[in-house]
Parts: C-alpha cells; sequence; structure tokens
C-alpha cells in the first residue's frame, strides 16, 4: 500500500478506515476560474471543485497555493469559491485537495495580476483564544470586495492583540482601530493603510486605562475614544481619550466617570451628542457629551433600569442606537431586546411600547464571561433602518426583525442553526452585508477561524449565505470571534 508523499495541511487530520485507504485514483480538481494564462485584477476570485469517486468519504480538504509552500486559502469539502488578494506580478499557482482515504489531486493555474481592484471597506475579526499567555489572540484584516460583499484576507496576516481583547471598534472616517483588553487594562490603537488595509500601531500605544476594559466605542468626530473599565466593583467607570494630532490617545481632564457597576457595552448617537452605557448590573445609562472639554453629564433620569424576564436578572450585553430616535438593548441573559425611544434634543429615554421583546426563552446565565453563550449577544441595523438583526450565541442563529415606525420590533424569523457563531453581528457601510463568526458547518478546518457573510434583502430583511462564506483563516487552537469592526473606503474627509 503505497500513500501521497504529499503532505496533509498543518492542524489537519487524515482519517484512514477500513474500506478507505490511500491507493486507487488521486482526486480530481477542476479551475473554472480564473483561466490559464489570464490577466487579472486582485483580489482574484477561486472557483474550483474536486471529487475522489474512489474514496467513499470523498473530499476533506481544498487548498490554494500562491507559491510552493504559501497557503493562501484553506477550506473543508470540494469546493471553492473565494477570494484571495495578490500583489501585480506573475503568479503559478495550484490548487489542491485531499481526500479522507490520504491521496491528493492538483491543478494548476498560471496567472498574471495586472492591479488591485479599490475595495468597499475594510472587516476587523477580533479572535480570542483564551490560554496562559494569549499568544493566538489577534486582528485578522479583510478587504470588502464591492460587487458582491465577498471578503478577501489582507496579505498582513494576523495583528497580536495581547492577552484577553474584549473588543474592537473602529472611528467612523475609517482611519483608525481600537482594541480594549480586559486583562492588561490597556486601550490598543492602530492606524489602518487606506491603501491595503493593514494596522500599524500609532505612537504609545497601548495606552493605559488602569483597569481592565470591556468594550470601547469612537466618537463620530473621530476625536474622542470612550472605553468601559469594568470590573464588578467600586470604581467601575467610562475613561474618555482625547486623540491627539499624531494618532495617540491623551485621557481627558475629569476622566474617567462613574456608572453602574459592569459596564459592558458603549454607544454613541449618531449626532455625537449622547453616550449610552449599559451595564451587567441590569442598567443603562445616558451622558450627554462635551465635545469640546471631553466632559461627560449624566442625563435626567440616568440610569435606567432594565426590566428583568423569567430567565434571570437583566444583562445589557449589547446597544444600538437607530438614528439617534430609538436605542435598543440586547439583553444577553433575559434573552430579551428592550426598546427606548430617545427624546430628541434631549437625550433620554423612555420605553416603547411592546418592550421587551422576548428573543429566546431562558438559556442564558448572568455570569461576566466572553466565552458564555448570550442570547442576544450582538445586534445590528441594515442599511435602510428598516431590519434589526440579533446574534443569538446559544443557538447558534440570527434572529431578525422589522422595525415598525413607532420603533417597536416585530420578530420575522431565525436563520438555520449553526449557520452564524460567536462575537458579533455587523454590517458593512453601505448597510447590505452583514459579517458574523462563522460556524463550522462542514467547511472549517481544525486550526482555522472564519467569518460568514450575508446579504441583505432589503424588502423582505431576509438573510443569504453568501457563495464565497467561509472566508477561513489559520488560528491555532479553540478560535472565538469576539468582536468585529467594519470601515468604509475611501475615508472620509474628516479625521
Amino acid at each position: 500500500m503505497k500513500f501521497s508523499s504529499s503532505r496533509v495541511p498543518a492542524g489537519l487530520f487524515l482519517v484512514v478506515s477500513l474500506g478507505c485507504v490511500a491507493w486507487g485514483s488521486n482526486p480530481v480538481v477542476s479551475i473554472s476560474s480564473p483561466s490559464n494564462g489570464s490577466s487579472v485584477s486582485s483580489p482574484v476570485n477561486y472557483l474550483a471543485s474536486a471529487s475522489s469517486p474512489g474514496c467513499k468519504n470523498g473530499i476533506s480538504v481544498m487548498r490554494i497555493y500562491s507559491a510552493p509552500y504559501v497557503s493562501a486559502f484553506t477550506v473543508g469539502g470540494g469546493k471553492i469559491n473565494t477570494y484571495i488578494t495578490l500583489q501585480p506580478g506573475a503568479y503559478n499557482t495550484v490548487v489542491q485537495a485531499w481526500d479522507y482515504c490520504g491521496n491528493v489531486g492538483k491543478a494548476y493555474i498560471t496567472i498574471k495580476v495586472t492591479g488591485e481592484t479599490k475595495p468597499a471597506g475594510f472587516v476587523y475579526a477580533l479572535n480570542s483564544y483564551f490560554n496562559a499567555n494569549g499568544t493566538n489572540s489577534n486582528v485578522r484584516g479583510f478587504t470588502v470586495v464591492g460587487s458582491n460583499g465577498a471578503l478577501a484576507s489582507t496579505l498582513q496576516g494576523p495583528v497580536p492583540a495581547n492577552i484577553e481583547p474584549a473588543a474592537i471598534a473602529a472611528d467612523k472616517g475609517g482611519y483608525r482601530v481600537y482594541v480594549a483588553d480586559y486583562v492588561s487594562g490597556d486601550v490598543f490603537a492602530y492606524f489602518i493603510d487606506s491603501r491595503n488595509g493593514y494596522l500599524n500601531p500609532v505612537p504609545g500605544s497601548p495606552f493605559p486605562a488602569h483597569r481592565s476594559v470591556a468594550a470601547v466605542a469612537v466618537h463620530p468626530s473621530g476625536k474622542l475614544v470612550f472605553a468601559a473599565l469594568s470590573e464588578y466593583a467600586a470604581g467601575d467607570a467610562v475613561a474618555v481619550f482625547q486623540v491627539q494630532a499624531n494618532g495617540s490617545l491623551k485621557e481627558a481632564p475629569g476622566s474617567p466617570y462613574s456608572v453602574q457597576s459592569g459596564p459592558q457595552t458603549l454607544s454613541v448617537d449618531p449626532s455625537g451628542n449622547y453616550l449610552y452605557v449599559g451595564s451587567g448590573s441590569g442598567y443603562v445609562e445616558g451622558f450627554q457629551i462635551n465635545t469640546v472639554s471631553a466632559a461627560l453629564t449624566p442625563l435626567p433620569g440616568s440610569p435606567y433600569q432594565v426590566s428583568s424576564q423569567a430567565c434571570g436578572s437583566a444583562y445589557p450585553r449589547d446597544l444600538v442606537d437607530l438614528m439617534g430616535k430609538y436605542l435598543y438593548v440586547g439583553d444577553g441573559t433575559s434573552g430579551a431586546i428592550d426598546g427606548y425611544s430617545i427624546a430628541s434634543g434631549v437625550g433620554t429615554l423612555s420605553d416603547l411600547a411592546g418592550s421587551p421583546w422576548v428573543d429566546i426563552h431562558c438559556e442564558g446565565a448572568a455570569i461576566d464571561d466572553p466565552l458564555f453563550t448570550y442570547s442576544p449577544r450582538s445586534m445590528t441595523v441594515d442599511g435602510t433602518g428598516k431590519f434589526l438583526y440579533a446574534l443569538n450565541m446559544w443557538e447558534r442563529n440570527i434572529a431578525t426583525y422589522a422595525i415598525q415606525t413607532s420603533g417597536a420590533l416585530k420578530f420575522l424569523k431565525f436563520t438555520a442553526q449553526d449557520i452564524a457563531c460567536y462575537g458579533a453581528v455587523r454590517t458593512d457601510s453601505s448597510g447590505n452585508y452583514l459579517y458574523t463568526g462563522a460556524c463550522s458547518f462542514g467547511t472549517i478546518p481544525p486550526g482555522y477561524g472564519g467569518l460568514a457573510g450575508f446579504a441583505i434583502n432589503h424588502s423582505t430583511g431576509d438573510l443569504t449565505l453568501l457563495p464565497t462564506s467561509p472566508y477561513t483563516y489559520p488560528q491555532p487552537g479553540r478560535t472565538f470571534v469576539q468582536d468585529i469592526a467594519v470601515t468604509p473606503w475611501p475615508p472620509s474627509s474628516t479625521r
């Protein structure tokens, strides 16, 4: 019996069983895009498939090599539909397939990359792997393909994200990204290179917050950064940083500002006048923002207690501000979404009729654990402001709600189970596409992480998994997409 000498990809398992041995014909790999000898623009769309009639269980894994020993993309199963980023030049690429019997098949494609198509934005996935030293915690960058919302990994590779990163946020202009680290108590700041999406530390980063940082948010002007300091103890607060001319952060006079115990999530209204803070102790607080002095002043009636449900005490896990009119609170342990009307010109909150809306039924528990399966854990709104989407980690699905003219929510449907996992749901700058952490659903090999992308139907609210999804990347250990940030392109004229 002769086994193929080709390597099994790192992190993958070779399965050999009775009736499935490494002999017979090798897998057959077919490539329909790009054409051999063609000139193309980056990112390059690869469409390929593989079959292995002689192996009972078929194809295990497929991979694209952009150069010898240079892996550009890996996916489980016998189909590839993805984009890979390549710099201008000539490439002798290989698409390779492994079947479950240990056989290997290859197809060769020579292309010339003549230039790059400008991205429609960048997506950054904050990956956490909780071990003793946090070496696998990082940020992965992707470009958004303008024609269809697909993602292509940037060529930068993983950017280290210290010990236990809890959240990531980008400024509205698309110039900088900020990462909150819960264990080190720092805010990490990065410049975004608009040419390729690469991240580069700003001078002086990281910036100490002197307490565990659970969330981070950026003012619409890009001049202020807010950090939730959360240890469920006296001293919990919101720190306010002013962005200096060189991009560095300096804590503002008067910061930090006391809040209820356990702040978990932050939201700044689109006008930049108000900051809302959701705390694990069951409150939402509102502050008026002085954009000159960076001072925070509590709003009348704040704090606002979130109503508890049958599942237990309220635990705000995410906040969504819809056009400065409505504020939605994802109660991660009560399995509900609470809604508030925002008083125009005042910022105070009042309950929306019908609130809260039950999202799931009593699957959570009130603990402060970033690996816990909160439902809902994260929310976002489509570009028309007509639909709200809630990620339920316990059920591993996304709930779709219609937003009524009154601000009330009407439940429409759940996606299929296991179609979405982990951390966050976010839309691109156009509001046409939604991104979240991907469940394995048979296509993410061991040792890899992934994002799932969906097209949004603005008439029905339906989510359709993009044919190029999932977008996989090497990630040793148990991958957890903690959070996602999306930036526009080109960057706005306001810094």
